[in-house]
């Protein structure tokens, strides 16, 4: 009874030390990279406790977080070639590349966005989609998507309810990729409608700047 009970001891110890160092190293990294405070973010992510606590694709992800973070555009670079190669689920390769996908389309960086979409495409077509829709918008500069983007609005949205804060940024996002196909097509009538309720939706945000200056061009 002695043996039984210590190996129920052993095995809850294995399994919740790894629980807590994750807990204590998550708490303290986020803690260290809002404080901008990346040597020591640095060196807790290379710590002991921390790779107790959490594994190599968790450890090299939030090292990302904060070479993004810091605009170190060349180690961001190399981090994400390293970690394409690294050996990954399938589920974890998806969130690389995905994640390379939304900082090159942020960047305006059209091949490495492109590369990052088929490498998505290639792993999960339906997870493509709409990374698609935003790629076509957002660098080729086209109007394709005009109704499958109202869709999504509509889905979410029945134009008139309240909005809580998660919805209203996903619908703000929306009319915001919705009105710059409207403004392409120098559509300017439906691009107003459409952008003065993103500017509801996305208050304090970077579309709020891009919006108004839009409007105000084509005014």
């Amino acid at each position: 009874m002695f043996v039984v009970i210590m190996a129920i001891a052993v095995f809850l110890c294995l399994l919740l030390i790894p629980m807590l160092f994750r807990k204590i190293t998550w708490n303290k990294l986020n803690q260290e990279i809002v404080k901008d405070d990346y040597t020591t973010f640095y060196q807790t992510l290379d710590s002991f406790i921390c790779k107790m606590g959490m594994n190599a694709f968790e450890r090299e992800n939030m090292r990302l977080s904060g070479l993004i973070a810091q605009n170190r555009k060349d180690d961001v670079e190399e981090q994400f070639n390293m970690m394409m190669n690294m050996r990954l689920k399938d589920n974890q390769k998806l969130a690389v590349r995905e994640r390379g996908f939304y900082y090159y389309l942020q960047q305006g960086r059209a091949k490495k966005a492109k590369d990052m979409l088929d490498a998505v495409r290639s792993l999960h077509a339906d997870r493509a989609k709409d990374l698609e829709i935003q790629y076509s918008i957002l660098i080729k500069k086209e109007s394709k998507y005009i109704k499958e983007v109202q869709e999504k609005i509509d889905h979410l949205w029945d134009g008139k309810s309240a909005l809580d804060e998660d919805k209203m940024m996903v619908v703000g996002t929306f009319e915001y990729l919705l009105g710059l196909q409207y403004s392409y097509l120098n559509d300017i009538e439906n691009m107003k409608k459409v952008f003065t309720s993103a500017l509801k939706h996305c208050a304090g945000t970077p579309y709020e700047d891009s919006i108004k200056q839009i409007m105000e061009q084509k005014a």
